[in-house]
């Protein structure tokens, strides 16, 4: 993951599309911090998918995840 424009790259691969969700249309989910900078925001909570990749279901990024 790219820190600084939050770009996902799977290693010597391709880019992983990830669209973020803004603050609007968040559900019930808080992350431990609090950054009122929205690609902070987004960047934090791509990590997090990410680091629980086992329990993604959605299917758009799981196809991208097996290519």
């Amino acid at each position: 993951m790219h820190l600084g424009s939050g770009v996902i790259h799977r290693q010597g691969g391709h880019q992983i599309q990830v669209l973020p969700v803004h603050s609007q249309s968040r559900g019930k989910l808080f992350l431990p911090f609090l950054d009122e900078d929205p690609k902070t925001a987004e960047i934090m909570s791509k990590i997090v998918l990410f680091a629980g990749d086992t329990k993604i279901k959605d299917p758009y990024i799981l196809d991208q995840l097996q290519e």
